[in-house]
């Protein structure tokens, strides 16, 4: 009964919602590369770790500062041209980054590119939310992460595998054949822009209700379109402390895995493409656990679950030999990043959903200011701490930072929701 009910939810998605999810396979293959092979092309072409450090900062600051803007201005267009803005121009900026060996240049374009995602990623949630109903909306955002997943997974393999296939056969250098490899992702991140371009206009009833409903009244400011401040508060604050410890990781994973655990490209490739496909099936079975247990209990367990495995990760030296340890710590990475992950659809869906409709771009965009700040702090302390040798703080901070984060969720959200009633979790808009 379940799996009718999960392939009928399927069929009908909006030709928007199927359109969006083609426009996910291109975007996100040149993110799976990018993951993989970005660090270690600075790394190879004479930069050390502090300045990737640098980077990341730069990147969290400009996204910061974009975030606010970026979420005023989805509020107010189509967010078709969300997506052709944003994905058009992290493509440009992702170009002009393979090709720049100069500091002052990448971290420029860093923080254009950082804009241009800040405006992608306040249309991305709003989007969906509008092209599904409340009952299908876990749905299509489970099926988008999961696209996006085998998509990252695609990019992995090929930054793992394809530069020491170039190397040999072509006689490339370590740089000419990290720039080939990014340019296939980018090429595809271009193409992808055709089933955007593709989008027509559409507003949902709820949207269109909501939108009349605050046109009659007469407000002003930046956070004008702000319904529900507590609800959004405890929303940024969960996002917030996520961020700051996933900096201290996430973005220096490659570096990690290369310099601590003397892994190659091809073995980082593996790990981060596992772990995108093992991501991808649990994203695909987010409604069947969300529909058993609820989205809160789905967000709860699943980031509880992860926290051992980001510990394990980051003291896998200390407890393997040198010959399985990347096998150890790549099994560590694949479960964290399907666990942890596989409360994504839950929460985007479950805080769409607790949102009013007309402030949800501005949410995303307030989240985004505090978490790309955080983001940029964690990133630069764990850039500073992995170049002076420590490289187990970072997975520490992490952990104990997503475990109060994932508390507070909890004890903010179970009155309100349940953790045992899903039936609780309707869409439910002021």
């Amino acid at each position: 009964m379940a799996e009718v009910g999960y392939f009928g939810r399927l069929r009908q998605f909006s030709r928007n919602a199927r359109l969006y999810l083609l426009h996910v396979i291109g975007m996100d293959l040149i993110h799976g590369a990018w993951e993989v092979l970005f660090n270690l092309y600075l790394l190879a072409v004479g930069f050390d770790i502090r300045f990737v450090g640098i980077r990341i900062a730069v990147l969290g600051i400009a996204g910061s500062l974009a975030a606010i803007p970026a979420g005023r201005l989805a509020d107010r267009i189509d967010r078709k041209w969300g997506f052709i803005i944003g994905d058009g121009g992290g493509a440009a900026c992702a170009l002009i980054l393979i090709m720049s060996t100069d500091a002052t240049m990448i971290l420029a374009f860093s923080a254009v590119s950082a804009c241009f995602s800040a405006l992608h990623h306040v249309t991305e949630s709003p989007f969906m939310a509008e092209n599904s109903e409340p009952e299908e909306r876990i749905h299509l955002f489970s099926v988008e992460q999961g696209l996006a997943t085998l998509a990252a997974m695609a990019g992995a393999l090929i930054a793992g595998f394809l530069p020491h296939h170039l190397m040999v056969s072509e006689g490339m250098t370590l740089v000419e054949a990290y720039r080939w490899a990014v340019h296939i992702g980018i090429a595809w991140w271009f193409l992808s822009l055709i089933p955007a371009i593709m989008l027509k206009r559409y507003v949902s009833e709820e949207v269109a209700q909501a939108r009349a409903e605050v046109a009659l009244e007469e407000r002003s400011g930046w956070l004008s379109a702000i319904r529900t401040p507590k609800t959004v508060y405890h929303f940024v604050v969960i996002g917030t402390l996520l961020s700051l410890g996933a900096g201290f990781v996430l973005r220096l994973a490659n570096v990690f895995f290369h310099y601590d655990l003397h892994a190659h490209e091809q073995e980082i490739g593996m790990v981060f493409a596992a772990g995108s496909f093992f991501l991808a099936i649990g994203a695909f079975a987010v409604p069947l656990v969300v529909e058993r247990f609820g989205e809160v209990a789905t967000v709860v367990w699943t980031r509880f679950a992860a926290i051992p495995f980001i510990l394990l990760i980051g003291y896998a030296p200390e407890l393997a030999s040198p010959e399985t340890v990347v096998s150890l710590a790549g099994l560590a990475w694949v479960l964290r990043t399907t666990l942890f992950n596989m409360s994504g659809p839950a929460f985007e869906a479950f805080s769409m959903g607790q949102l009013h409709p007309t402030e949800r771009a501005t949410y995303i965009g307030i989240s985004r200011l505090f978490g790309s700040a955080m983001a940029a702090v964690g990133g630069y302390l764990g850039a500073v701490l992995m170049s002076n040798g420590d490289f187990r703080t970072p997975f520490v901070v992490m952990a104990v930072l997503y475990a109060i984060s994932t508390g507070l969720f909890m004890r903010w959200f179970e009155s309100t929701s349940g953790l045992s009633d899903p039936s609780s979790l309707r869409e439910s808009v002021p």
